[in-house]
C-alpha cells in the first residue's frame, strides 16, 4: 500500500488552500473590493488546477512518479469513448488533427479543452450520459417500457443541462402520467417494491447501503431495522398504476393525501421506535402543507447543504472518468470504507453544489486535468497507486458502450438513410416508401439482433465493475467471432472505404482507414509497420480487408478504454 500520513493530508490541504478558504467562507485581510479569494462554483479551471496541484504534491511526497500526459491519438479516443460512448470517426479524428493544430489554429491543452466543449454540446453526449445513468439508477432489469421512459427523461435533461439536484428531485418526486412526465420511469422500475425503492435511492444518491437493515440491524454500521423502516416509510403512501391498452396504455403515480402529522402516523402505523418518517441519520419528517412525504424526502436529499448527496455525485463522476473514486466501491460509504482524501472530496462537493450542480462544469474540471490525461501503463513507483491519481486506468467498456461503438463503427445509421414511412398498408406505399420501409426494417432487425447478442454475452456483467476487471469472457469473444457484424444487405463502413479507395495502389490507405474506423485513432509507428508489411504487396482480393475489419474488432483495445 502507498502511504498516507498526516503530512500528506496537510500538503493537500495547503495546496487547495484557496478553494478551501472559499469553501469555509474565509476572507482575505484586504478590503472587500480587493478580495481575491476565489468563489466556489465560478471557475472549473480553478477547481481543476487545485486538484492537479494537490495530487502532484502528494505524489512528490510519497515518491510516486506520475505517468506522462498521453498524446493526441490516445486522448481523442479516450475522450470520445468517455463522453459519447463510442470511438471517434475518421472525420472526427482528422478534425481534431492529432499532433497538429486544428482548423481553428489550436494545439495542446487549448485544443483538448475545445474538443471537450464541443462534445459536451452534442446529442451523443446527452444520450450516452442518459444511458449510463439509466443503468446506474435502474440497473439492467425491469419492464422495458419503464426504462424507455427513464431514458427519455434523462436524455432530455442532459440535453438541456439541467442541474443534477433538479434532475434527482424530479425523479424522486415525480407525479402525473408517463406521457407528460417521463421522470416517473425511475420509480416505475421498482414495480411498487417499497423496500427496494428505498435501498436503491439511498445507495445511488447518497452512497449509503442500508438494504440489509430491512431484515436485521446492520452488522458494522449504526443503521438499525427501525432506521430502515422509518426511512422506507417515505415511499409507503406512494404507488404506481397503469390504465389503457396497447398504444393508449400509460402509467401514473398516486400519493395518498395527508392532513397532518397525526394523519401520517395513523396511516403508516410503524412498528419500531420511530412513528414518523425519518431522514437517514438526521431527524423526523415534519408536515409541510401541500407536499407529499415523498417530496419532502426529495427536498432533503437534493439540498445543497446535504454533503452526502454532493459528495456521492462527485465520487461517482471521478470513479467513471478515472477508474477509482475517493471511495471504492463507489456507492458504499461506510465507517470501514472511508474516503482516501476527505478534504479534497469535501471541497469538490461544495464547489459542485456552488456551481448549481452543473454536471458539465464538473466534467470539464475532471477531463481537462492532468490526472485524467495521464497514460495508463504503470511505472515502477505507481504500480499499486489507487490514491494519488498518478496514472489513469484501462477500463472495460460497458455493454451499452460496446453496442454504441459497434453501431458507429459499422455505420448502420449514417450510411443507410431512409425517408419516413406512413403507417398505411404496403399496397398504398410508393416505390420509394417501400424501399425506405425495407431499409428501416433491416436496420431495426440488425439493432435488435445486436442487442440480444450483447445481452446474452454481457448479461452477467455488474453495473459497477472493479477497475482491474477488464478481461472479457468466452461468450463475448464468440460473439465477435461469429456474429454477422458486417451485413451485406446494408451499407456499412467497409463498403464505404473500399469504394473510396478503389485502386490497387490504395491498399495501405484502405488498411489505414479501416484501422482508424474500428479503433478510433491513427495507427502508431508499430501499427504502420504491420500494416505496410501485410498489405504493401498483397495480391489477393478484397476479402482480406473484411478480415482486417473483423480482426480489429476482436482486439482487446476495441472493448477497452485506455
Amino acid at each position: 500500500m502507498l502511504r498516507r500520513t498526516p503530512v500528506l493530508l496537510l500538503l493537500a490541504t495547503l495546496t487547495v488552500g484557496c478553494l478551501i478558504a472559499a469553501a469555509y467562507g474565509v476572507k482575505a485581510d484586504e478590503p472587500a473590493e480587493r478580495d481575491t479569494t476565489p468563489q466556489l462554483g465560478k471557475d472549473w479551471r480553478q477547481l481543476r488546477d487545485s486538484m492537479d496541484a494537490a495530487y502532484e504534491a502528494l505524489q512528490a511526497d510519497a515518491g510516486v512518479k506520475p505517468n506522462p500526459i498521453v498524446d493526441d491519438n490516445v486522448f481523442v479516443r479516450r475522450i470520445y469513448l468517455d463522453l459519447t460512448g463510442a470511438p471517434p470517426s475518421i472525420a472526427e479524428i482528422n478534425e481534431f488533427a492529432p499532433g497538429r493544430r486544428d482548423a481553428n489554429g489550436l494545439k495542446g491543452q487549448e485544443k483538448r479543452e475545445a474538443l471537450v466543449d464541443k462534445l459536451l454540446a452534442t446529442p451523443e453526449f446527452a444520450e450516452h450520459m442518459a444511458t449510463w445513468w439509466r443503468v446506474v439508477l435502474a440497473e439492467r432489469q425491469g419492464d422495458g417500457i419503464y426504462q424507455t421512459y427513464l431514458q427519455r427523461y434523462l436524455s432530455e435533461a442532459f440535453t438541456a443541462n439541467k442541474p443534477w439536484n433538479q434532475m434527482a428531485h424530479e425523479m424522486l418526486a415525480a407525479k402525473g402520467k408517463t406521457p407528460d412526465n417521463p421522470a416517473l420511469g425511475f420509480l416505475l422500475t421498482f414495480e411498487n417494491d417499497k423496500p427496494a425503492m428505498a435501498g436503491q435511492v439511498s445507495k445511488v444518491f447518497l452512497g449509503r447501503q442500508i438494504q440489509c437493515a430491512e431484515c436485521h440491524d446492520h452488522p458494522y454500521e449504526a443503521w438499525s431495522m427501525d432506521d430502515f423502516e422509518s426511512y422506507a416509510a417515505f415511499f409507503r403512501l406512494f404507488s404506481t398504476g397503469a390504465k389503457g391498452e396497447g398504444a393508449d396504455r400509460y402509467w401514473f403515480s398516486n400519493d395518498q393525501a395527508i392532513k397532518n402529522d397525526i394523519d401520517v402516523r395513523n396511516r403508516l402505523r410503524l412498528k419500531g421506535k420511530y412513528k414518523l418518517p425519518r431522514f437517514l441519520g438526521d431527524k423526523d419528517w415534519q408536515y409541510d402543507a401541500g407536499k407529499t412525504i415523498r417530496e419532502s424526502l426529495a427536498d432533503w436529499i437534493t439540498n445543497p447543504e446535504n454533503p452526502w448527496f454532493r459528495e456521492m455525485t462527485v465520487n461517482r463522476y471521478l470513479d467513471y472518468f478515472m477508474g477509482v473514486g475517493f471511495v471504492n466501491p463507489v456507492d458504499d460509504f461506510n465507517s470501514m470504507n472511508e474516503p482516501t482524501l476527505p478534504i479534497v472530496m469535501e471541497v469538490m462537493g461544495k464547489d459542485f453544489a456552488a456551481s448549481g450542480f452543473d454536471t458539465r462544469y464538473l466534467i470539464r474540471a475532471i477531463v481537462t486535468s492532468k490526472m485524467y490525461q495521464r497514460a495508463v501503463d504503470p511505472n515502477r513507483t505507481n504500480r499499486q497507486d489507487r490514491v494519488y491519481y498518478s496514472r489513469n486506468f484501462v477500463r472495460a467498456l460497458t455493454p451499452e458502450m460496446v453496442e454504441r461503438s459497434i453501431l458507429k463503427v459499422i455505420g448502420i445509421d449514417r450510411l443507410n438513410p431512409h425517408l419516413p414511412v406512413p403507417n398505411v398498408a404496403d399496397d398504398k406505399l410508393s416505390a420509394d416508401e417501400k424501399k425506405a420501409k425495407q431499409v428501416r426494417d433491416w436496420i431495426s432487425g440488425y439493432k435488435g439482433n445486436l442487442r440480444m447478442l450483447i445481452r446474452n454475452a454481457w448479461g452477467g456483467d455488474p453495473v459497477v465493475k472493479d477497475v482491474d476487471d477488464h478481461d472479457g469472457n468466452i461468450l463475448q469473444a464468440l460473439m465477435f467471432m461469429n456474429a454477422d457484424l458486417l451485413p451485406g444487405h446494408l451499407n456499412n463502413s467497409l463498403k464505404e472505404i473500399l469504394a473510396q479507395y478503389p485502386h490497387p495502389k490504395d491498399k495501405i490507405k484502405r488498411a489505414t482507414a479501416i484501422f482508424m474506423t474500428v479503433l478510433g485513432r491513427e495507427p502508431d509507428t508499430r501499427d504502420k509497420q504491420i500494416l505496410n508489411s501485410t498489405f504493401a504487396n498483397w495480391k489477393g482480393g478484397d476479402e482480406v480487408f473484411e478480415d482486417l475489419f473483423i480482426a480489429l474488432m476482436n482486439t482487446t483495445e476495441f472493448v477497452n478504454r485506455h
